[in-house]
């Protein structure tokens, strides 16, 4: 054998071309240490195949796992340790950062190996370099999304979703009321701001129940500020997983303020003299503030507090999403299906991009995108805010029993980028997975769902209502005592059970 055999040991005897250098680029893309075997360097060959055995095969088992795998409960035992340590998704970018380096040298090792073991057109050359580059460009590409999902996954993680920057600085040092006087209570109290994204003990610990205040920011385009038109706290048994949902009127007027609030003395009414979805808005008034302390965010605070105080109970955490929020969110989760039982027809729907267009959604099974479901819950040309509140709880159910957690967990890198700008919450991260653990022990097959309004469906026939009077140009104040005492037979009785006994519709039958 001659030195020039020995150096291009699979040249053919009679002279042919030997290995082709793409193929092995190609074969090392595939299986690091394939391409060198086949290009004769087959002891460097198998060292690089016995690395990829011993540490990219288990790498890639296990990732294939993680994404594939099913239970939940075992999904969300693996992404709490993130949740709690989003350092750690920093660290899986060194791993990965090395894999794609080994990856690419073996690809661009191959080739030369091959190379040098044949002989080629030198026409060729610039051929054969362009598909190296593709293939080069085939390896970086998994090892470059999976980078830049878990960026985003930690930007997600670390985002201090408690702070709701679009209300900073919005409005002045006073509001006013529906009948046209102007309101500016005093601002003497201090506000202390405390942080919600730091991990702390169990959230559920010694609670009954998991309360959440969630609401729909009509923000709009060319409009100051946030209107919380959708109100509904939805509330969670951990240990039974009964669960009720319970829709507050957003037009509802004086709902008083617990006496724990400094602002339960800034007025004589002890209550906010204005229609309750201005309230979040109002809190971030500069003036305001210091009425709702303890958070970053007033809003917040004024919301969970007031609410909880009408439906007399104890709302830990709220959750305040925008228009376009909830449609990037929906989009996200691949739509959701409701069936319509009433059609939604409108003239003059307002776009959530500022213009204006003609809804119409039949009766029926309708796949809704993100858009669509939100001109369904939001729509009151030809009905009024109670009929919408009806169309609203249904969205949520239909978005809670379609949501598939896994599906959730797996796309948190695609869902995050559709939150981060819309969602504000006092939820601290941390505690996620503890929600979506939640959410796999909740009944919602059987949901007891009740809107505190004037003619509500239980009440027909007699003399009841949640509206104890009318107020200024017929603006509602509610009942207290007949809220909080439907409120806790609500939440003190299995869900078949408070259905039957307050006469309530169950929501199988409202939303189909």
């Amino acid at each position: 054998m001659t030195f020039r055999d020995r150096v291009r040991p699979d040249r053919d005897p009679a002279g042919g071309p030997g290995p082709n250098p793409l193929i092995a680029a190609l074969l090392s893309l595939v299986f690091p240490g394939a391409g060198h075997v086949y290009a004769g360097e087959r002891a460097r060959g198998w060292r690089y195949v016995k690395i990829t055995a011993l540490i990219v095969v288990p790498l890639l088992v296990l990732l294939a796992f993680v994404v594939l795998f099913t239970d939940l409960g075992g999904k969300i035992s693996l992404i709490r340790p993130f949740f709690e340590k989003p350092w750690l998704l920093i660290a899986l970018l060194i791993p990965n950062a090395l894999l794609l380096v080994f990856r690419a040298f073996t690809v661009v090792d191959s080739y030369y190996v091959a190379a040098r073991a044949g002989s080629r057109d030198t026409r060729m050359t610039a051929v054969f370099a362009i598909g190296l580059v593709f293939l080069l460009l085939l390896v970086l590409y998994p090892h470059g999304y999976a980078g830049h999902r878990i960026l985003v996954s930690y930007e997600g993680l670390t985002y201090d979703l408690s702070r709701d920057t679009r209300q900073e600085g919005v409005g002045g040092s006073s509001t006013t009321d529906p009948t046209g006087s102007t309101i500016a209570p005093p601002s003497s109290v201090v506000t202390e701001a405390t942080s919600t994204t730091a991990p702390g003990p169990d959230p559920f610990e010694g609670l009954d129940r998991i309360n959440v205040l969630l609401m729909g920011g009509d923000s709009g385009v060319d409009r100051q500020g946030i209107r919380t038109d959708t109100m509904i706290v939805v509330s969670i048994d951990p240990s039974t997983g009964w669960t009720a949902m319970l829709s507050v009127p957003r037009n509802d007027i004086n709902v008083l303020f617990p006496e724990t609030l400094p602002a339960y003395d800034a007025y004589d009414c002890h209550c906010y003299p204005a229609l309750l979805n201005l309230l979040y808005g109002w809190a971030f008034e500069e003036n305001h503030r210091a009425l709702f302390p303890g958070s970053d965010n007033p809003g917040g605070v004024a919301m969970k507090e007031t609410i909880g105080h009408l439906l007399g109970i104890d709302i830990q955490y709220f959750a305040l999403v925008d228009l376009v929020g909830f449609v990037d969110i929906i989009d996200a989760l691949g739509g959701i299906t409701i069936n319509v039982t009433e059609a939604v027809y409108d003239s003059n729907y307002p776009h959530e991009d500022g213009t204006w267009e003609v809804i119409d959604i039949p009766v029926g099974v309708q796949e809704m995108d993100g858009h669509t479901a939100l001109a369904y819950a939001r729509s009151r040309e030809q009905t009024d805010d109670y009929n919408r509140m009806g169309r609203q709880r249904c969205v949520l159910e239909a978005l809670a029993q379609q949501a598939d957690p896994v599906r959730l967990i797996n796309e948190l890198p695609t869902i995050v980028p559709a939150i981060a700008d819309s969602l504000v919450t006092d939820i601290p991260v941390s505690d996620f997975p503890n929600f979506l653990d939640l959410l796999r022990v909740a009944d919602l097959e059987n949901i007891v769902s009740i809107r505190f309004i004037f003619d509500a469906p239980e009440f027909a026939g007699t003399s009841k209502s949640y509206v104890a009077e009318w107020i200024g140009d017929g603006y509602p104040f509610p009942d207290y005592e007949l809220i909080q005492q439907t409120v806790a037979t609500a939440l003190s009785l299995p869900p078949a059970d408070a259905i039957a006994a307050l006469n309530l519709q169950p929501i199988d039958e409202v939303c189909g």
